[in-house]
């Protein structure tokens, strides 16, 4: 793959995963009625619940990592890559509970 198809798909991700999550603190800042609060409650819960599994994987992860000694020290996580996953979700919550109840 060229070097320059490469950078530019890279800055292309960047900058997605960036909007992803400057919309998902938006939608989290906006006022609404309470229709638009229990859409932004179910998403949030069921982003939640998705971020408890992810995290767990994580650490069982590295448990079994160490446990295997496949790796001495367990690697701390990405934090980028974790807000951009949470976001990812959020969004996905989001789009569907705002589709399920209108909005």
């Amino acid at each position: 793959m060229d070097r320059t198809i490469a950078i530019t798909l890279f800055f292309l991700i960047l900058l997605l995963a960036v909007g992803v999550i400057i919309i998902m603190f938006v939608s989290l800042a906006k006022q609404g009625d309470e229709r638009r609060k229990l859409i932004i409650e179910k998403a949030s819960s069921k982003t939640f619940a998705v971020v408890i599994v992810y995290l767990l994987f994580c650490v069982a992860e590295s448990i079994y990592n160490v446990i295997a000694d496949n790796d001495l020290s367990p690697e701390g996580m990405n934090p980028f890559i974790t807000l951009t996953v949470i976001a990812v979700v959020y969004a996905i919550a989001l789009t569907y509970h705002k589709k399920k109840y209108g909005d």
